[in-house]
């Protein structure tokens, strides 16, 4: 769980599974330690605050160069 500069804390996603696509037609599964290790910890707290609504919400959120979602299946 990570906490904004306030001390607030930003929703929780690592308990879902989580995938990433290229284009929408394939996705592959993607641990959140390999996400937050290679993408998450390099963004603003403002950015993190809306991919998490976003991705806990249902929709999926791009990042730099692929699609990032909550799988559903």
């Amino acid at each position: 769980m990570k906490e904004d500069q306030f001390h607030i804390e930003m929703e929780d996603i690592s308990k879902y599974p989580l995938e990433r696509s290229f284009d929408y037609s394939f996705w592959e599964e993607i641990s959140f330690t390999e996400l937050n290790q290679s993408v998450l910890d390099k963004l603003s707290d403002e950015k993190l605050k809306i991919f998490f609504g976003v991705i806990r919400n249902g929709s999926a959120f791009k990042l730099h160069e692929y699609f990032y979602r909550i799988n559903t299946d």
